[in-house]
């Protein structure tokens, strides 16, 4: 064998994103500032309390661009994959963040998050796609409500 496949996850999908964005990012400076927020995965309940105390919020998104382009303050993108659904807290962020004027998107593979990078990174006033759109294979396939 000269090599392996990996299922697709929303871990693998995520890291597809990020290794565009190294790629891409002489064309796009700002994606120097996307970052993933390390909310979820596996601690024990002594360190769960700590990031707690420290701040860690439930339901932040995967990914944060703290850049504003066409209007918005910045760009949030919660990564799911297959039949992930969002949880409630999840939805609560993503709804207050839009309010606060921010370009929000879940996204179910890594083109579908790296085509709202493009739109967003290209000042693009009309997007393709709607804030709070959920977004798989190329479509909109929602909204989150």
């Amino acid at each position: 064998m000269t090599g392996y496949v990996r299922m697709r996850t929303e871990d693998t999908e995520q890291q597809a994103v990020i290794q565009w964005v190294r790629l891409c990012s002489e064309k796009w400076p700002a994606l120097k500032l996307l970052h993933h927020i390390p909310n979820g995965g596996c601690r024990n309940k002594g360190e769960a309390a700590k990031l707690k105390r420290m701040g860690v919020l439930a339901g932040v998104p995967d990914l944060h661009l703290p850049v504003a382009r066409a209007g918005y303050n910045g760009l949030y993108i919660e990564m799911k994959y297959g039949d992930g659904r969002l949880l409630a807290s999840q939805k609560e962020f993503l709804i207050i963040a839009a309010h606060f004027n921010n370009y929000c998107a879940v996204c179910y593979t890594a083109e579908d998050a790296i085509a709202v990078l493009q739109n967003y990174l290209d000042h693009r006033v009309a997007f393709r796609f709607e804030n709070l759109a959920i977004l798989k294979e190329g479509k909109q396939i929602g909204t989150v409500k």
